[in-house]
């Protein structure tokens, strides 16, 4: 609907409100930004691995692996 399709007694009421509208930055400064970049939510470390909530055998074999991995690499350099 545009301006020419509304009746004169409702564009004479809608003329008597005044309302002003602030000026809003549309970017917010560095020092603005710094708080939502310190509180932001943190990424999760096992989606990197694959791993969600209710695969816990990942969870389980991935530390045993490096562990083992740790354990037998002496071996490869005797």
């Amino acid at each position: 609907m545009s301006n020419k399709e509304i009746p004169n007694e409702i564009q004479n009421k809608l003329d008597e409100f005044h309302v002003e509208v602030p000026e809003l930055p549309m970017k917010s400064s560095k020092l603005e930004r710094l708080p939502n970049w310190i509180y932001g939510p943190a990424r999760d470390p096992l989606e990197i691995l694959g791993i969600s909530g209710n695969s816990i055998g990942r969870l389980v074999f991935y530390p045993l692996a490096f562990v083992l991995l740790l354990f037998f690499t002496p071996i490869f350099f005797i």
